[in-house]
């Protein structure tokens, strides 16, 4: 008993436990949402949350990505964290102002449908609650972060007790409830104050690595996200919320391709130093056991596509059982270039992944209008799935010019 407290007690496992209820909580809000609000409102809904994770994209890249690696070596902490959070409320103005100036523009729109206070609302809130949570895991406050996201699982209901609720009203009770389940990293910050004299040596340093990160946060972004918002620009917000729930419902395997690359990689890099060959074996075996787990569930997926689609958005979404035929093959190209990307990332070839993000993005806008035009949402997972082969065939020609094989 006394060993499973501590256990339980470990900053790992609590990591491990607030990963599991984030990640739940998430996976099962949008499920929930698709099911609770009409097609276009969901697809709307969608669209606003993929423009959402670009300015966190942004966000990580200029303050946490760099604090993340600077911390260690930060003697006054206090005063760096103090100019992290102010940096971060200066970032926090810029949304606001984008969304009143569209606000003015669609406010005739259906586009439009939400007032510009409720989406400020729920941008804030969404990216301040982000910050809060990567800045406290930076600094091993697993608890805080742990309390935030079981608060939020304890408000998020909320979204589900009205009939008949409208887009606006669930923007607006997600919104408030990141702001309010924020309250630890706030007290946080109250305690820890210090009036940072010294954030002159702090912003060049992110400066410099922000510019970096950023480039590649905006092109991993792009290549991963422009057909899908292209695809509601051309096919109707509809086709983009169907495509969202879909990728969402895949969100299950990503999972278990996250545990790969946050578990298994630096374990496969830290045996490449010491055995080549022994890391490329251990890297091939996990690949053989990956495709035959991946490899089933995505075939039940396939299989059981339209059964699966109704179970998961309800019956207005029936006749979109074909996507998730289209995403499984997908998910089939994604996990093909998994040991290429591994390998990549082992070898510290920051340059070369970001050019396969910046070719796999070349080729969206050059195929993007065929492939939407005249083959509607199949050109939309098409395109995705040809991304991946262009970044598999250019990371797999780097790595031969690096005399590096998995397999001959």
């Amino acid at each position: 008993m006394d060993l499973l407290k501590a256990f339980i007690a470990k900053d790992s496992f609590l990591a491990f436990v607030d990963q599991v209820i984030s990640s739940g909580t998430n996976f099962c809000l949008t499920i929930l949402l698709a099911q609770k609000l009409d097609i276009k409102s969901f697809g709307l809904y969608s669209s606003i949350v993929l423009l959402l994770y670009l300015a966190v994209s942004i966000m990580n890249a200029l303050i946490i990505q760099p604090f993340q690696v600077m911390v260690a070596k930060i003697e006054k902490r206090k005063q760096y964290i103090t100019a992290l959070f102010l940096g971060t409320v200066l970032l926090l103005c810029i949304p606001p102002v984008f969304i009143v100036i569209l606000s003015l523009f669609f406010i005739k729109t259906s586009l439009f449908q939400v007032s510009a206070g409720v989406l400020i609302c729920f941008v804030t809130g969404f990216l301040i609650n982000d910050f809060f949570r990567k800045l406290l895991l930076g600094l091993s406050r697993i608890k805080e972060v742990l309390i935030m996201d079981i608060l939020f699982l304890i408000f998020i209901p909320f979204v589900f007790v009205l009939d008949g609720i409208k887009l606006s009203q669930v923007l607006l009770i997600i919104g408030l409830s990141n702001l309010i389940v924020t309250l630890p990293g706030f007290l946080f910050m109250i305690k820890n104050y210090e009036k940072p004299a010294a954030w002159r040596l702090y912003a060049p340093a992110h400066i410099k690595e922000g510019k970096w990160l950023l480039s590649v946060a905006v092109v991993q972004w792009s290549s991963s996200n422009f057909f899908i918002l292209v695809a509601g620009i051309y096919l109707g917000i509809e086709a983009l919320g169907a495509l969202r729930l879909v990728q969402s419902f895949f969100g299950i395997i990503n999972i278990g391709l996250q545990t790969i690359e946050n578990y298994f990689l630096p374990k496969i890099a830290l045996l490449y130093h010491e055995n080549v060959i022994a890391a490329k074996e251990y890297l091939l075996r996990l690949t053989f056991a990956g495709a035959t787990v991946f490899g089933l569930l995505t075939l039940v997926f396939f299989i059981f596509s339209n059964q699966i689609i109704v179970m998961v958005g309800g019956q207005k979404y029936q006749y979109y059982g074909y996507v998730i035929k289209m995403v499984a093959l997908l998910y089939f190209f994604i996990f093909l270039g998994y040991p290429i990307r591994i390998a990549v990332r082992i070898l510290m070839l920051n340059k070369i992944f970001f050019t396969g993000y910046l070719f796999s993005f070349i080729t969206s806008l050059v195929t993007f209008h065929f492939l939407l035009k005249y083959s509607g949402l199949y050109g939309a997972v098409t395109g995705l799935i040809l991304n991946q082969i262009i970044m598999i065939l250019y990371w797999k020609y780097q790595l031969h010019k690096k005399q590096f094989q998995l397999w001959k």
